[in-house]
């Protein structure tokens, strides 16, 4: 009887034991992996947001119990842990019928192109640059919008633009696009309710002008995004406009596959109205009176264009879609001349050339470099050569070339990320205004820095000089300025007049001026590119 119990009172103190050692789990995969990656980091859940508690280094063997969603949860240091599974190699496995490691992200990785490309916290130049990578990195890719394309990389995740990123696999998204000859009817449409209106890569004000919309164009709705909304035409371009200029119509609407030529004449202004106005910034209040006491009804964004009334007190007084009228302040918009339907028209230059080229315009200066300022009247340098690539970025986008501006507001940006930026472009304009000691300097210059950059640089004086700006032209010259000398694309830098010169500050703030210079320099570009 007292041995029994001794050998119970033994058989429990075993039990404790082995109860108080730690659970190791049993390797239950059918599979290892090798780590491809320099340095991996391994965390505790699948997210790159999740804790991080160890790192493998390129070469190291783990076992794999499953992947979901890009990631790999694996064995490490006798604990499950998480790691991303694109830059595990998968090793030799018994069950050759299951899909590969990397098979979700074959269709969804890419490669840098650029030197260095900054990865932001948005879909945007306006978000924070919370890191950068290397020509040559491989990324994931989470989601496109526009040209912007959300990626992961280890544990940075953020936006990056997709210009600088070359698809490692186009024959195999992940999620099906609809093709433009086959475009998705959410049976939501509208018409465009404004003159002229642009339509960009995001739904963002910094996004580049892809296109432009005319007066009563009709759109399918895609989708929508705060004040913005995704559309597609009937011709199956897409992009995001401005909700507010798109008139949202009830019952279906036809969308063409293979659009016609319209058969009703297009929209005209009457006979009587022998101007028109370009707005040239976005965002731009319009009122109910000549000055800022009036109250606000409405906005207006760069491009668009509205019948001319009257002007008073450096206002303008425009004519709206609906008919009614309202007054903008005339330092933000290009007062044009409107050719009657009646009268023969001016030959236009062959634009043909800019259709799909990729072409940054740089505004020179801004934020605490204001550049040079006038002697006569202080007009600022970086103000005035922001609304002259505005109303050039515009020209440009109509003409049907990709635009990117290495600023769309008074920020500044180094002379290394204007470079930078035109990575991959096909033609880089950088705008300036002169200054000189010498009053009686004057005129039009366009500089370049080496042989790649002469032919660009002639062909745009050649355009200024033969749209009669009112200024001096035809001097091109030999400049070595930094955008220029570390530019691997071809370059030019502009000067548009002198500011030092009361006769070329009085004449680059006309209308006719910037309407004019933007004219020449587009047709410089095509007559380049041809």
């Amino acid at each position: 009887m007292r041995s029994n119990v001794k050998v119970m009172y033994f058989f429990l103190i075993a039990v404790l034991l082995i109860a108080s050692f730690p659970c190791i789990p049993v390797a239950a995969a059918t599979k290892t992996a090798t780590v491809n990656a320099t340095s991996l980091n391994v965390r505790t859940e699948p997210s790159s947001s999740s804790k991080q508690i160890g790192s493998l280094k390129k070469g190291s063997n783990v076992t794999v119990f499953n992947v979901e969603k890009g990631w790999a949860n694996i064995s490490f240091q006798d604990r499950k842990a998480w790691v991303s599974s694109a830059y595990l190699k998968e090793n030799g496995t018994n069950s050759p019928s299951k899909p590969s490691l990397t098979k979700e992200n074959t269709a969804k990785t890419a490669k840098v192109t650029a030197t260095s490309l900054n990865v932001r916290s948005g879909a945007g130049t306006q978000y924070k640059a919370i890191g950068s990578l290397k020509n040559g990195t491989i990324v994931s890719i989470v989601k496109e919008e526009g040209n912007w394309t959300s990626i992961t990389y280890g544990s940075m995740k953020g936006w990056v633009s997709s210009a600088y990123l070359l698809n490692q696999n186009r024959t195999a998204p992940t999620t099906p696009k609809p093709s433009a000859t086959n475009p998705v009817n959410s049976g939501k449409w509208g018409r465009v309710t404004a003159t002229y209106l642009n339509f960009r890569s995001a739904g963002n004000l910094s996004s580049p002008i892809i296109g432009s919309l005319k007066y009563d164009t009709s759109v399918q709705v895609v989708s929508e995004s705060g004040s913005w909304l995704y559309i597609q035409t009937t011709d199956g371009k897409k992009g995001w406009v401005s909700s507010q200029y798109i008139s949202i119509q009830t019952g279906g609407a036809p969308i063409v596959t293979n659009p016609k030529p319209a058969t009703k004449p297009p929209v005209v202004p009457p006979s009587s109205v022998s101007k028109k106005v370009v707005i040239m910034s976005d965002g731009v209040n319009i009122r109910q009176g000549p000055s800022t006491a009036y109250l606000i009804v409405g906005h207006v964004n760069q491009g668009d264009e509205f019948a001319y009334l009257q002007s008073k007190n450096d206002w303008v007084q425009i004519k709206l879609p609906s008919g009614k009228s309202a007054w903008v302040a005339g330092w933000l918009v290009v007062v044009q001349q409107s050719a009657s339907p009646n009268s023969p028209s001016t030959p236009k230059p062959t634009l043909g050339g800019l259709k799909g080229k990729r072409i940054v315009i740089d505004p020179g200066h801004g934020g605490n470099d204001p550049g040079t300022s006038g002697k006569s009247s202080g007009t600022q340098e970086a103000s005035m050569t922001l609304m002259s690539a505005r109303l050039l970025a515009t020209q440009l986008s109509n003409a049907g070339a990709k635009v990117i501006l290495t600023r769309s507001d008074n920020t500044y940006i180094s002379l290394n990320k204007r470079v930078e930026i035109s990575h991959f472009a096909d033609a880089f304009v950088s705008l300036h205004y002169n200054s000189a000691t010498d009053k009686s300097a004057t005129g039009l210059l366009t500089f370049y820095y080496g042989q790649k950059d002469l032919k660009l640089a002639n062909s745009v004086n050649t355009g200024l000089v033969q749209a009669n700006t009112g200024l001096k032209g035809g001097n091109v010259r030999y400049g070595n300025f930094h955008v220029l000398r570390e530019n691997k694309q071809p370059a030019v830098l502009v000067e548009l007049g002198f500011l030092s010169n009361p006769f070329d500050e009085l004449t680059v703030k006309s209308n006719s001026f910037q309407t004019k210079a933007a004219t020449g320099i587009t047709a410089g570009l095509a007559q380049y590119f041809q």
